[in-house]
């Protein structure tokens, strides 16, 4: 039910700590989404599976703090904590955290309108949570996905609606439910389990094993992605040139300005296209060649902020006079004419030889 009553301090400091935690964890939800779609073969999508748990923080805000457009607030605020922590997307993501916590608030005042406690319409709240995930298909359509065809939107829209109500649906309730067996959530949200008689440690773990195993997996997985993988601080503008080189250095395209050039290319993937246009940078031939290629080097690899990655044969990439790095808002960007949409690596960090 909606309380419209102020919202104290504790709830205050209730919301701001999952927005935050939500905010940050998100950042190492994207680099998951990232590796699946690495694995998959597919520039975008298939992460999708995973959208959920973006939404997961949202629900679990407005379940706890049952105030009216607490989860508009929510997801505002969980969207610039992800913006600050090193979000891919970049100003968008604050946009789509925002319509998703609307859309939760939605959820819940139509769980109002039924005159039923969360705990009683939960197929309701599932269903708006899957529904939210999926919303956020749809802005990055509108603002990102020129010239994709509309099946792949409809199944990754899908794959997105089906994460929200698994993730933010039903993990969110088991979550609830183990917190207000641990006795940390001791309002707000009514339990439809029968009460634990004895309540012991061993009980409580044994019934809740699916909170616990999601909470550990997002907990240990942020930690290893921000102390391992990530590189959040990275200066957009530059790249490092690493490995089988006799010279490695960052970098950066001021240094290299008797070396622009200008091509014509055109982004043409399995699922979404870019016109021709010009793009202007330096060609990939020239930044290795100023690093010194040894004699060993077969491969190079582009690692990108967010841990994507691909893969190109050293020996075409020095005789490509359209393989180049240009900048744009969100850092450099390969432009990859010759290669699948896929190969077009944006936010480079590394240039890796091998």
């Amino acid at each position: 039910m909606n309380d419209l009553g102020p919202i104290d301090t504790r709830g205050i400091v209730t919301v701001a700590l999952l927005a935050s935690l939500g905010g940050a964890m998100s950042t190492f939800i994207g680099y998951l989404g990232n590796l699946i779609n690495l694995s998959l073969g597919v520039p975008f999508g298939a992460g999708q599976f995973l959208a959920g748990l973006h939404v997961f923080w949202i629900v679990l805000i407005r379940i706890i703090e049952p105030k009216r457009g607490i989860g508009t607030f929510g997801g505002y605020l969980k969207g610039f904590v992800e913006l600050f922590t090193g979000s891919t997307h970049g100003i968008v993501i604050v946009l789509v955290s925002l319509i998703q916590g609307i859309i939760i608030d939605l959820v819940a005042e139509f769980g109002d309108k039924l005159g039923k406690p969360p705990t009683e319409s939960r197929i309701v709240w599932w269903i708006g949570a899957g529904v939210s995930s999926a919303a956020n298909v749809i802005v990055f359509q509108v603002v990102y996905f020129a010239g994709v065809a509309w099946l792949y939107i409809a199944v990754i829209t899908t794959l997105a609606f089906c994460s929200g109500v698994i993730f933010a649906g039903y993990f969110a309730w088991e979550t609830l439910e183990f917190l207000k067996d641990t006795d940390v959530l001791t309002n707000n949200f009514d339990s439809v389990r029968p009460i634990i008689q004895p309540r012991t440690s061993r009980s409580i773990v044994g019934r809740n094993i699916p909170a616990i195993l999601l909470i550990l997996f997002i907990s240990l997985g942020s930690l290893f992605y921000l102390t391992t993988g990530a590189k959040l601080l990275a200066d957009p503008a530059s790249c490092e040139i690493v490995g089988l080189v006799d010279n490695p250095y960052t970098y950066r395209e001021s240094d290299f300005s008797s070396d622009v050039v200008t091509i014509e290319a055109e982004l043409t993937g399995a699922y979404t296209h870019l016109p021709l246009a010009n793009y202007t940078g330096v060609l990939v031939s020239t930044i290795l060649e100023a690093a010194g290629l040894q004699s060993g080097a077969t491969n190079l690899q582009v690692l990108a902020r967010d841990g994507y990655s691909m893969s190109f044969e050293i020996s075409l990439v020095m005789v490509d006079s359209q393989l180049l790095l240009t900048q744009n808002s969100g850092g450099l960007w390969l432009i990859a004419p010759n290669y699948d949409g896929s190969y077009w690596v944006q936010m480079v960090t590394t240039l890796q030889v091998g």
